[in-house]
């Protein structure tokens, strides 16, 4: 490792682990400042939409309105919403001010957006738009067979796919791919850590590294939250620490495929 990319990383290790509060502030997603009907569901019914596969679901008129219909022979999925009426509090009032009452809950049909059709929605406008060849470091992705698309992604700005060897991203964050890519090397390197959590804190805390070494702006609060989030018990500085070694050799197999593609 060089002397400025060796600076580079002690100063980082130092501004995270630095004791400050930091809020934690979620990536740029496509649809992240999007109207979608099923951000205000409940997590139950989040949660439903999730192990279906989708990131967006809507009733069958939500959709009309939308202008898309649904698929001939789609099959719907079923959230759970309440059944509500409204009763006077004073019935003997004809103006009395009413209050609403639940009286149990019953499934309600809604359709992917998968398995619609029609009018483009504004996040697949931006994810059409997606350009993977502005990402840094792109070549490095490529040079390991991994395919780079914009998608849908849930909560995270984007995910890698092992048994796709795939990335997928919700972003157009350059430090977000930096994240997803360090997984991507991490994963072909030999004696690789099984512990999610150190997987997590290895590709977060090298996505810093590698954005400040190369001029990719990075989020440090960002990146501080997110380590600390999967730190668990013990002090971030200890486990920052584990995963210095891994973080380098991460950085000396993409300089190693830089100098090749150079050469």
């Amino acid at each position: 490792m060089t002397e400025n990319a060796k600076q580079i990383l002690d100063n980082l290790v130092q501004e995270i682990t630095a004791e400050k509060a930091v809020t934690f502030i979620r990536e740029r997603l496509f649809c992240d400042d999007l109207t979608l009907p099923c951000k205000t569901w409940s997590r139950l019914n989040q949660f439903i939409t999730f192990l279906s596969g989708t990131c967006d679901a809507r009733g069958f008129r939500q959709w009309q309105k939308a202008g898309r219909s649904v698929k001939k022979g789609a099959k719907a999925l079923y959230i759970i919403v309440p059944m509500i009426y409204k009763i006077k509090i004073n019935p003997e009032d004809k103006d009395s001010a009413v209050e609403e009452k639940t009286t149990g809950f019953k499934a309600m049909p809604v359709f992917r957006v998968e398995d619609t059709e029609g009018a483009e929605l504004d996040y697949e406008i931006r994810i059409k738009a997606f350009n993977p060849d502005s990402l840094p470091l792109i070549d490095v992705a490529r040079s390991l067979g991994v395919s780079v698309s914009a998608g849908f992604t849930g909560n995270a700005a984007g995910f890698f796919r092992p048994s796709a060897n795939a990335i997928v991203m919700g972003s157009n964050d350059g430090q977000t791919f930096l994240h997803e890519l360090s997984h991507a090397v991490d994963y072909v390197l030999p004696d690789r850590n099984a512990n999610r959590n150190f997987q997590e804190i290895t590709a977060e805390l090298s996505s810093a590294f590698l954005g400040s070494l190369y001029g990719v702006p990075v989020n440090i609060d960002n990146t501080t939250a997110y380590i600390r989030s999967w730190a668990g018990s013990g002090h971030v500085a200890f486990k920052i620490v584990e995963a210095l070694g891994r973080v380098e050799e991460i950085y000396h197999y993409i300089e190693a495929v830089k100098t090749k593609a150079a050469a």
